[in-house]
């Protein structure tokens, strides 16, 4: 555990040190720290690296195991779940069929406003912990592929904050079938700068429970970002 990262995450409001806590360790899972079927540091540990109670590890070890992050076991501590088996069953179906371009387009377009929408309904703490951590690390003057890879994981963080794995599913086919095609709206500072202004907007509306906003947000968003990769 890097303490260092700890000041990193947290937001400036009055969001529970449970939930700050439970944002952290989910960017570790994420990052593959902590890979699946692999057993978290036990609660003193953690702890002691956070510098928090006990109870308050166990508050946030309890968030994770809500979204089936991870599963706490009796005498066999806390273990990092993989993915969903219906979610890889429809991630695999997707990358067996054919998928052009314009298709994935068609279908981030269907699709990305309403996750949006819904993630603005059930974003928890923690949730908009990681959501804002990504736009605090987004800059414009990073190199293209850097940006690129914050604006993708901005994006599945949004989906992840559905608390649905099939949308999760869903959104990482999406990442994958048109990175190359999205480096393309991270070529210049202008373009990334706007790409981190749409985020901003997006996160807003999460933040504030907004679905409808969060909506309109994310299709203004694509609208904007789809028109520099037609030019």
């Amino acid at each position: 555990m890097r303490n260092s990262d700890v000041g990193d995450v947290f937001l400036k409001t009055s969001t529970g040190k449970a939930s700050e806590i439970a944002a952290m360790l989910n960017q570790h899972i994420a990052s593959g720290d902590y890979p699946a079927g692999s057993k978290l540091p036990g609660e003193r540990e953690l702890a002691a690296s956070f510098h928090v109670s006990r109870n308050t590890v166990r508050d946030a070890i309890s968030l994770l195991a809500a979204r089936k992050i991870v599963s706490t076991k009796w005498g066999a501590g806390t273990i990092v779940l993989g993915p969903d088996e219906s979610a890889v069953a429809i991630e695999t179906r997707l990358t067996d069929v054919s998928h052009e371009r314009n298709n994935v387009i068609e279908l981030r377009d269907l699709v990305e406003p309403h996750v949006a929408a819904l993630a603005a309904s059930k974003a928890t703490d923690a949730d908009l912990i990681t959501l804002n951590a990504i736009i605090e690390r987004s800059n414009p003057r990073m190199q293209p592929k850097e940006s690129l890879s914050l604006d993708m994981e901005f994006h599945l963080a949004v989906s992840k904050s559905t608390g649905n794995p099939l949308v999760v599913a869903l959104m990482e086919f999406v990442n994958d079938s048109i990175k190359i095609i999205r480096l393309k709206t991270h070529a210049t500072m202008g373009l990334r700068e706007l790409s981190i202004e749409g985020h901003k907007r997006i996160f807003d509306c999460i933040r504030k429970g907004d679905a409808e906003g969060a909506q309109s947000a994310m299709a203004r968003h694509l609208h904007e970002i789809e028109g520099m990769t037609d030019e």
